[in-house]
């Protein structure tokens, strides 16, 4: 993904979504999910997604950045940076902890600094749970095999657990600088789906999916085996050219955890340059005023939104209390 943080000339970027472009705000994610029309790249049915930033498509182009007053649906803006110095929602304050770093590794080397702080409110029942990467930019360990040279790992989804006790979680993210990628959706669901580009006469990403590739995910009518960490058309050495089915490109609504839709890498991905670090993500859930350390709760998946191979990589995350990964 392109980052320029204020390209103008992609405002028309999913124009046909430009209705959303103005909420700042934690959005809702119902257990139900919602109603969606059938529209261009959009099948008719129950999703448990919502549309964030709508430019960029998705991470293949270049995106404009969320201001208080433009292109901020499930956008906010507390301050303080990477610090996390500051809950999003005034009535969830109360820090339950100091803010934490860890490292994540993955085939012996450093992926990346996950970043995390929890808030909570008075009444110790609604936390708020914050957490970004920063993906490091040195390492061997070639995650596309098929080019040559050496690429890093494409962060597309990351999958935050342990909600399942939360009937309607909110979502968002707070884009901190230039280094940030977007969330362009977020979903109530365990399963993150392949998006892939439309590309023009010279094999250059438009500002449009690729057929038969969705802008929300439905629940169903056929859905994934719970456990399936990623649907599509899996690895494509020629990206944008085979059509999923309609099964291929679904995700059922899973209370337990929130997909986060981005693109991240800490080199260069094959759509030219792109965005090093997560912006802060943040899941507003009930708690009892307590948080944990729980194991597989963060699951970052390169998605193959080019023609790199499927890869989930798994790291413990800062949860409720008695929280779990299940799906």
């Amino acid at each position: 993904m392109k980052n320029v943080k204020l390209k103008l000339a992609v405002l028309g970027a999913f124009s046909v979504l430009s209705a959303q472009a103005f909420a700042t705000g934690l959005v809702s994610l119902p257990t139900a999910g919602v109603a969606v029309a059938a529209g261009a790249n959009q099948p008719a049915g129950t999703t448990g997604w919502e549309l964030c930033n709508t430019t960029g498509n998705y991470g293949s182009g270049t995106y404009t950045a969320p201001t208080t007053g433009a292109n901020n649906t499930c956008a906010v803006f507390p301050g303080g940076q990477r610090n996390l110095t500051t809950s999003p929602v005034s009535t969830i304050a109360t820090a339950v902890n100091t803010k934490s770093t860890s490292t994540i590794t993955a085939n012996g080397e450093t992926l990346g600094t996950l970043g995390q702080r929890t808030w909570r409110n008075a009444a110790n029942t609604q936390c708020v749970f914050a957490k970004y990467i920063d993906f490091a930019t040195t390492g061997t360990y070639d995650y596309n095999p098929q080019l040559p040279g050496s690429q890093r790992f494409e962060a597309n989804d990351v999958a935050l657990g342990g909600f399942s006790t939360t009937p309607t979680v909110s979502a968002g993210y707070y884009h901190t600088s230039t280094t940030d990628s977007p969330v362009f959706r977020v979903g109530r669901s365990f399963t993150s789906v392949q998006m892939q580009p439309e590309l023009d006469a010279l094999g250059n990403p438009t500002n449009n999916p690729f057929t038969g590739f969705v802008h929300r995910p439905i629940n169903g009518p056929t859905v994934p085996a719970a456990g399936t960490e990623i649907n599509g058309v899996g690895q494509t050495l020629s990206p944008s050219t085979i059509v999923p089915t309609a099964a291929q490109q679904t995700s059922e609504i899973r209370t337990n955890w929130v997909d986060f839709m981005l693109d991240n890498t800490g080199g260069v991905d094959e759509d030219g340059t792109t965005s090093q670090n997560t912006p802060v993500m943040y899941v507003q859930a009930n708690c009892n005023g307590t948080v944990t350390n729980t194991a597989s709760t963060i699951r970052i998946r390169q998605t193959g939104q080019e023609t790199q191979p499927w890869v989930t990589i798994l790291t413990t995350g800062q949860t409720r209390n008695l929280a779990n990964a299940n799906f």
